[in-house]
């Protein structure tokens, strides 16, 4: 009887391995063409306002292993025509789900033959980050890194959509005297990789994820009406997101229409606006917008959506703090 009861067992623990959550599985998927997109900086900030890209943009083989290029670019608001080369990282997932590094791009470059190679992988993001409470020091040059698992259930609004049980990491660098240098926040959503950031020091801002662009992305039916949806949460305190669609109307030779000018704007009790959350023309299909409204009032706000046609739309917000 015993020998049938181990079966289960084993089957228990074979599938336990084989689903249970790895690292890799809150990274940016290493495929081909997958990218994601995020909003960095105010304006009247000492961060200057800009677009930043992290793009799996080619693969090599080092060492005898395949390796994904990651490719970190912005593209600054006064600059528009200009992409600024960030870092580069050769990065590939071993047997355990752990996310490696092989190689870091030197001067901008994200050619491998300008590239630091170092003569074996070391974890880049790894396993034990999963857990709350984990930290872990190391020593780079003259600076003293440390990293810590805060918590894994966090809830994350952007406006590429709200992201559940996220991986909230602090990262921090000291100088050799002990002083904080860096300090940084990053939420990881599972699936998709970081969908957010907070810079604390130096140049304090806050980075957001705006678009997924993954290969395997489910491409969802555009819609046929315009909509502005109730945001969520209501009440809420300090964020909200606001969701809305932009219709695919059929033109007079059947064609689709891809874009359209919308306006949300949000109000006060007394009409008076207080917030512009889009204003300019976006494509056919459904939408997200964040509302931060730390620098508002408790009360009553009423968000309104205006398309092209001069069709309104109207909803109340309600902030409480």
């Amino acid at each position: 009887m015993k020998k049938f009861t181990c079966i289960p067992l084993v089957l228990w623990i074979v599938f336990s391995v084989l689903t249970a959550q790895t690292a890799a599985d809150y990274h940016l998927p290493l495929q081909m063409g997958n990218g994601l997109v995020y909003r960095s900086g105010e304006a009247g900030s000492t961060w200057a306002p800009r677009t930043e890209y992290e793009t799996i943009e080619g693969t090599d083989s080092i060492h005898g292993n395949l390796y994904y290029k990651l490719v970190g670019s912005e593209i600054m608001d006064d600059t528009p025509s200009d992409r600024h080369i960030s870092h580069a990282f050769w990065l590939r997932e071993d047997s355990l789900g752990n996310v490696l590094i092989i190689a870091i791009g030197l001067n901008q470059s994200t050619e491998l033959d300008s590239a630091m190679v170092y003569p074996m992988a070391y974890p880049f993001f790894r396993n034990e980050i999963l857990t709350p409470g984990y930290s872990l020091h190391y020593e780079y040059e003259d600076i003293s890194i440390m990293d810590s698992t805060i918590s894994n259930t966090e809830t994350v609004m952007t406006p590429a959509g709200t992201f559940y049980n996220c991986i909230k990491m602090r990262q921090s660098h000291y100088d050799s005297l002990g002083n904080n240098i860096w300090l940084r926040y990053g939420w990881y959503a599972e699936d998709v990789g970081e969908v957010m950031y907070e810079r604390i020091t130096p140049n304090p801002h806050t980075s957001v994820l705006t678009q997924i662009n993954f290969q395997t992305a489910y491409n969802p039916i555009l819609p046929d009406v315009y909509a502005l949806e109730q945001n969520y949460p209501n009440p809420f305190n300090p964020l909200t997101m606001v969701s809305y669609s932009i219709s695919a109307e059929a033109s007079m030779d059947r064609q689709l229409l891809t874009d359209s000018y919308v306006e949300i704007s949000v109000y006060d009790i007394k009409g008076q606006k207080v917030a512009s959350l889009v204003n300019e023309h976006r494509p056919a299909g459904y939408h997200k917008v964040l509302w931060n409204a730390t620098n508002y009032s408790s009360g009553i706000y009423i968000c309104t959506m205006q398309t092209g046609n001069k069709l309104i739309m109207t909803k109340k917000m309600l902030l409480i703090k």
